[in-house]
């Protein structure tokens, strides 16, 4: 599969490399990687997000061609990254499939294999895991700027080595990261400690939404969009706010309600132990990993939280 991707390259001229809506840092990081990348094998490369580069990740080096409407034209092969489903690229994802010849690299578990080529892999740490295999099979030279983006999509994917997803390889290639130049202190606190003062501000409204389920075992908060208005944030700024209700001792599963428009709610499960939120997930009608997941619902904040709540049997 490596040798039919590198033929697609080989052969080809312009690339386009796109991930999915509100991207984290495994989604960032690997898009940006693989897009320095091409450039270094003297392709025209450029990268396609829907929405703006989330502020945590601005200081990551950045390709010379980064789109924020789908360009025209066509492409010799278009890289979907990190997404489950191509639905998650945003609203150009049915014009992105006739865009060029598509290749789906990711690590969800219940990737729909949308691509013309599919390489995921449920086992690696993060997209980024697999992408570094790409492209030592490519015999790509890492320089800095692909370094620093592998590292941080490996970083954050794994909570910072914290989640069950961290690997022996994540480790392995976060090492060989810093060989090549990436700071680790440095890193660390451009993406965990460069918050603007608003984060917080959001997080004292969320926290005091805090709920506690099935004796204690569930901890449950919602933002809503009068949270974000009050506090001049949005979407981005309440990133990681569910790994905050994980930690609390007795709790086995976190889940944050996100208001959306058009009377939805977003919701992301973390799992501290052996609960399957991708189940979970799946069984209202997300996906996602075995202890990071998520999925979107109607209805008020009520009907949404009484729904989750329904799904679990602790």
């Amino acid at each position: 599969m490596f040798q039919r991707i590198k033929d697609i390259i080989d052969k080809g001229r312009t690339f386009l490399v796109t991930t999915h809506v509100d991207p984290d840092g495994d989604a960032v990081g690997s898009a940006f990687a693989l897009c320095f990348a091409l450039a270094g094998l003297g392709k025209d490369a450029a990268v396609y997000l829907q929405g703006p580069v989330p502020y945590r990740y601005r200081s990551l080096p950045r390709p010379a061609v980064v789109h924020h409407r789908l360009p025209g034209g066509t492409y010799d092969g278009v890289f979907v990254v990190d997404c489950g489903s191509l639905l998650r690229v945003g609203d150009a994802h049915e014009s992105l499939k006739h865009k060029g010849f598509l290749i789906n690299i990711d690590h969800h578990e219940a990737n729909e294999a949308f691509g013309q080529i599919n390489v995921i892999d449920e086992r690696a740490s993060s997209t980024a895991e697999i992408l570094y295999l790409i492209l030592k099979a490519l015999d790509v030279r890492f320089t800095l700027d692909v370094a620093a983006n592998l590292y941080v999509a490996v970083l954050t994917d794994t909570g910072s080595f914290r989640n069950g997803n961290t690997t022996e390889r994540a480790f392995s290639i976060c090492k060989e990261m810093i060989s090549l130049g990436v700071s680790p202190a440095s890193v660390a606190i451009k993406v965990y400690e460069s918050h603007p003062k608003e984060r917080l501000h959001l997080l004292c409204l969320v926290l005091a939404t805090l709920e506690t389920f099935h004796e204690d075992r569930i901890a449950l908060a919602h933002v809503t969009g009068d949270m974000f208005a009050q506090t001049h944030t949005n979407a981005e700024y309440a990133e990681g706010f569910v790994d905050y209700l994980k930690e609390i001792d007795t709790v086995e599963v976190a889940c944050l309600l996100r208001e959306l428009a058009g009377g939805k709610y977003n919701v992301s499960m973390r799992s501290k132990n052996t609960v399957d939120v991708a189940a979970i997930a799946r069984s209202l009608g997300g996906g996602g990993h075995r202890k990071a997941a998520g999925c979107t619902l109607e209805g008020d904040l009520n009907t949404v939280k009484n729904r989750v709540l329904g799904a679990f049997s602790l």
